[in-house]
């Protein structure tokens, strides 16, 4: 490598230091207003295009792990999740964003250990990326959110929307004696954010 020896180890020691934010994506990334029906054109969430920018100049990568959108007229198949997948990687490497990892569920049965508030995916998450969710937030839009969230010990983040207004998350709060942080958008919780050098 010779005189580019420092260089290269300097950027692999500010890449291991990277911290990682999981992220849903309807209501999230993605606007979830409206009820989702596959083959929709996806619109992006108000603050979610800042909110990315602002992870990413921060040194934060993104771990998706999402399930149905909370809001839809029917379930999304396992195609429609790939597309949008591909459809969020986009949205990322445009705007200097870098995805770890994205896991879905598309079944919607509570018996199933991958759908939230059941934890498999973020068990799954954590073997295959090295991750310590108890250094960690998950943001998301719903009450599963923030029992999956808790269940493995990160700190639940919720985006308010439409969706959720009327979820009592004080009372989950309350009886479960979880600290839940709620932020009008993606942008606003990436804005309190510290660098993730620091």
């Amino acid at each position: 490598m010779g005189r580019y020896k420092q260089y290269f180890e300097d950027i692999w020691k500010l890449q291991a230091k990277r911290k990682t934010i999981a992220i849903s994506l309807f209501g999230v990334l993605f606007d979830n207003s409206k009820p989702f029906t596959p083959g929709n054109q996806l619109a992006i969430a108000d603050g979610a295009e800042l909110g990315l920018q602002m992870l990413a100049q921060k040194g934060y990568d993104i771990l998706i792990i999402t399930g149905q959108p909370p809001s839809r007229t029917k379930s999304l198949e396992i195609d429609d999740f790939e597309n949008i997948l591909g459809a969020a990687a986009e949205i990322c490497q445009k705007l200097g964003c870098s995805i770890k990892n994205a896991y879905y569920a598309p079944s919607t049965d509570k018996t199933d250990p991958f759908v939230k508030p059941n934890i498999g995916m973020f068990e799954r998450a954590q073997k295959e990326n090295n991750l310590n969710w108890a250094d960690m937030f998950y943001v998301g839009v719903e009450s599963n959110d923030i029992k999956a969230a808790s269940k493995v010990s990160a700190k639940p983040v919720i985006i308010k929307s439409i969706v959720n207004k009327d979820v009592k998350f004080k009372a989950l709060e309350l009886t479960n004696n979880i600290k839940v942080q709620e932020y009008d958008s993606l942008a606003d919780f990436a804005s309190m954010l510290p660098s993730a050098y620091e």
